[in-house]
């Protein structure tokens, strides 16, 4: 059975635990389900909707009604800004907004914006294509998609009814979603958080609520090792996860030889929110050998290089439907055949395991040479001792680098030239004290390059 019939738990299991330590077993979490499936019939058989979450039990609820019988949600930020949900609104012209902040709480109230399109059978959920939940540019994933790739992480992660995961990534982000997917689908528990991982909240959940897996973003790994917690890790966690952009090399050995000495394991992970989240990871007792790699396919997926581009090519049953940028594209169905061209260059080594060299789109030209701004960017990363995001277009790049010491704009200048053979004439670098971040913790490269 799908993880969305919470069939891997029994009557009394706990699967959340609320962020004020309530615990929700799963007799408690169907009865609101149940309810919510009841007030979505007010909207017909088959509704579409904007849900604005924010790890809370009700929006868990809410997805789990929506998925169980047939409607179809959209997953916002619940702090998404007013402006932006009403231009996304007008667009789309959802039956209904639920998890706006205010007296109505997570409850589905209808949306004034003009009826949406027609709702293809297969389609189950509706993603935005990156951290700009503003953009009509959306993910059309099915149901059976989501499953399959909840099931497929529960398998390789060898996930368990023991396991407690904290939620250290938005709901609405493909990879924080399918942490809560693939532990509903292990029967495992789910300690809900909303507050940063630098936070005394955060910290004090992982203790007390004896969290035994952990999810990250390359950002949030590096301000973690900034304040030794890889030295003195929580005392029931067992499982590190990263994915949402490549790990620099120095960081991934710095975390692999921490989980090693304290009995942890390491998943060094590969996904896109085309792909219901995952795609590739690296098996923990790898990952040594294998440092910069995204690893090998997941179960039930296949991944290639193109002979012709170089692209890597992903196989799977749950890669999604196709986009959306429209109302009517709703109605449309099964436009990719579960392969995905991912937009990431690559090469495989001889053991099969894989690895990004870059980014179809993400070259510039400069003085007639192609310059691959992810390259540029890693080779920086592990050059400095602080963050860098490398932005740019064919007159030149944007370099910012996350430090207080000016001697890095000089150590930048000496590497750009002796390494890529770029002259300083061609590049603007700046120090900041935080690199920009998207809410998923991502880089933001939008600020680069309207600093052009």
């Amino acid at each position: 059975m799908s993880f969305w019939e919470l069939a891997a738990h029994a009557p009394g299991d706990v699967v959340l635990v609320d962020v004020d330590g309530t615990a929700v077993d799963r007799t408690a979490l169907l009865e609101r389900v149940r309810a919510l499936e009841e007030q979505l019939t007010g909207f017909g058989p088959r509704s579409f909707g904007f849900l604005l979450c924010a790890n809370r039990v009700e929006d868990i609820a809410l997805l789990l009604a929506c998925l169980r019988r047939g409607h179809v949600p959209l997953l916002l930020s619940a702090d998404m800004p007013a402006d932006q949900l009403e231009a996304l609104a007008a667009h789309y012209g959802p039956d209904w907004i639920a998890g706006r902040a205010g007296p109505t709480g997570p409850v589905p109230q209808p949306s004034r914006g003009t009826p949406a399109a027609v709702l293809h059978p297969a389609l189950g959920l509706l993603l935005s294509t990156s951290g700009s939940t503003g953009s009509p540019r959306l993910v059309r994933l099915s149901r059976e998609a989501l499953d399959a790739n909840a099931r497929s992480i529960a398998a390789y992660l060898t996930l368990s009814g023991d396991e407690r995961a904290i939620t250290s990534l938005p709901m609405n982000y493909s990879y924080g979603l399918s942490v809560i997917n693939s532990h509903l689908a292990a029967g495992g528990t789910l300690v809900l958080n909303n507050d940063s991982v630098m936070s005394r909240e955060f910290l004090q959940r992982l203790e007390d609520h004896r969290v035994t897996s952990l999810a990250g973003v390359p950002s949030m790994y590096q301000m973690l090792a900034r304040t030794g917690f890889f030295k003195r890790p929580a005392p029931a966690l067992r499982t590190l996860t990263q994915a949402g952009g490549k790990l620099d090399d120095r960081m991934t050995r710095l975390v692999a030889e921490a989980a090693e000495a304290n009995g942890l394991r390491f998943f060094v992970m590969y996904g896109q929110t085309e792909a219901s989240a995952r795609i590739s990871f690296v098996p923990p007792e790898r990952l040594a050998g294998k440092i910069g790699s995204i690893g090998i396919a997941i179960p039930g997926g296949r991944l290639d290089v193109a002979p012709d581009s170089g692209e890597l090519i992903y196989e799977g049953p749950n890669v999604m439907l196709g986009y959306a940028q429209h109302p009517a594209d709703l109605a449309l169905g099964d436009e990719l055949g579960g392969r995905l061209a991912t937009g990431d260059l690559g090469r495989v080594d001889e053991d099969g395991f894989f690895y990004i060299t870059g980014r179809l789109k993400r070259f510039v030209k400069i003085s007639g040479n192609r310059i691959g701004l992810d390259e540029v960017e890693q080779a920086l990363q592990a050059h400095l001792p602080g963050l860098v995001s490398v932005g740019g277009k064919d007159d030149g790049l944007v370099v910012w680098i996350e430090s207080g010491d000016a001697a890095a704009i000089d150590a930048a200048k000496t590497f750009l030239r002796d390494q890529f053979m770029i002259h300083h004439s061609m590049v603007k670098l700046r120090l900041v004290d935080h690199l920009p971040l998207l809410p998923t913790g991502k880089k933001d490269y939008s600020p680069l390059l309207s600093s052009q």
